[in-house]
């Protein structure tokens, strides 16, 4: 018998939009993307309409107006389904701190979503075709609800359309939870895991005065334009949130200590997995927001690698910056450039509550509009320090050197 599609539209929202708390002024994280919109939208021939595609709520129970992204429910006039295709579209969620701000903690392709008001509200979302997991096909829709969880968003419970099942028999029981002791060998089959490293309140404008001084530090002429792009380098520090939060995730705590596979997927709850790593060389893979994630080593986890890719952009995210932010130590080791825009960087890095790792960081800027540009990190979950070198090469210019 086939199933009625579920009843998320993308861009339903059922809650109430006017707040009576004050609202503050929209970071400035937020209003760039939504400028991005409006600029993608003007090149493909269109222009800006009224619709509503911004959400401010409170969603994650501090008191204060977080923002969800709808770039299905963008408005561009004369180019409408410009941000939706296949029937999906890019939905993103960004978290506000008490200094008013935002860094985003969630980005899907959905075919749905919608907001219940509630203290927090509550998100929830709907994806189709092998999003859904295992044993998935091209029609095949799921939903879920996502939960907070103090450093991003992952999926709570799994979130049924009431009107495509059947009426529910009064006998029926709920489900018995979990014994304590099935908990507890869970737990202590995932190991040790370290705890996450918070960006404190004050990195923002620690962040944008060192950025300044860099930039003129090397010209003077700079100074006409260093603070608007050091807001946008901090942009790409709060996109890469939840990446780098991962990759801390996945780390050892002690020197030598192996990770396993199993343990891995379970830290990394905001990973998308696949039913089966999509190669040979691979032991597991899927994805985390835009980003191509992939693990190779069993039982244990060797490495674990997230990949960008994308034709005439320029790669949006600066894991070292974001780790510097959080407390993590990273020195260069090797640096080698292949041409204007392309270079390979390595680094030995030291974290609180963490084993020594390495880090390898992969970007190339397209040089036309019709290349590929990419951004690559792969990082080290042996728990050994990396090997140093007495002479290593040096980039003269990398795109993130600050």
């Amino acid at each position: 018998m086939p199933r009625r599609p579920l009843s998320f539209v993308l861009g339903v929202c059922v809650c109430s939009l006017a707040l009576a708390q004050a609202r503050p002024p929209i970071p400035s994280v937020v209003l760039d993307h939504m400028n991005a919109l409006d600029r993608r939208c003007a090149a493909a021939g269109g222009r800006a309409g009224a619709g509503r595609y911004v959400v401010a709520q409170d969603f994650t129970g501090d008191g204060r107006l977080d923002y969800l992204l709808s770039e299905g429910d963008y408005d561009c006039v004369g180019r409408p389904g410009l941000f939706r295709k296949g029937g999906a579209a890019r939905v993103d969620l960004f978290v506000v701190d008490a200094r008013n701000a935002a860094r985003r903690v969630y980005s899907d392709q959905l075919i749905g979503y919608r907001v219940l008001a509630g203290k927090p509200a509550k998100v929830q979302i709907a994806r189709q075709g092998t999003a859904c997991g295992a044993g998935s096909n091209a029609r095949t829709q799921c939903a879920a609800q996502l939960a907070w969880n103090g450093h991003g968003f992952g999926e709570a419970v799994a979130v049924s359309d009431a009107r495509t099942q059947p009426d529910p028999t009064p006998a029926t029981k709920p489900a018995t939870p979990a014994a304590p002791a099935a908990a507890a060998a869970a737990a202590a089959a995932a190991g040790p895991i370290p705890a996450p490293l918070a960006v404190p309140p004050e990195a923002r404008p620690r962040f944008l005065a060192e950025c300044r001084q860099t930039y003129v530090s090397r010209s003077a002429d700079a100074a006409r334009w260093a603070d608007e792009q050091c807001v946008a380098d901090w942009g790409k520090l709060t996109a890469s949130a939840a990446a780098t939060d991962a990759l801390l995730a996945a780390l050892p705590v002690a020197a030598g200590e192996a990770v396993p596979l199993a343990s891995l997927r379970q830290r990394l709850a905001g990973v998308r997995w696949a039913a089966k790593p999509r190669s040979r060389e691979l032991s597991a893979s899927g994805r985390l927001g835009n980003l191509d994630v992939s693990v190779t080593g069993a039982p244990a986890a060797k490495t674990l690698g997230m990949n960008w890719m994308e034709v005439g952009a320029e790669p949006p995210y600066d894991i070292v910056g974001a780790m510097r932010v959080r407390g993590v130590t990273l020195t260069e080791t090797a640096c080698e450039e292949f041409g204007a825009g392309e270079w390979q960087r390595v680094f030995a890095g030291s974290a609180p509550g963490r084993a020594p790792f390495r880090l390898e960081i992969a970007q190339r800027i397209a040089p036309f509009a019709n290349a590929n540009a990419y951004y690559g990190v792969t990082i080290d979950l042996s728990g050994r320090a990396p090997a140093t070198s007495a002479s290593r090469s040096v980039c003269s210019n990398p795109s993130n050197l600050i």
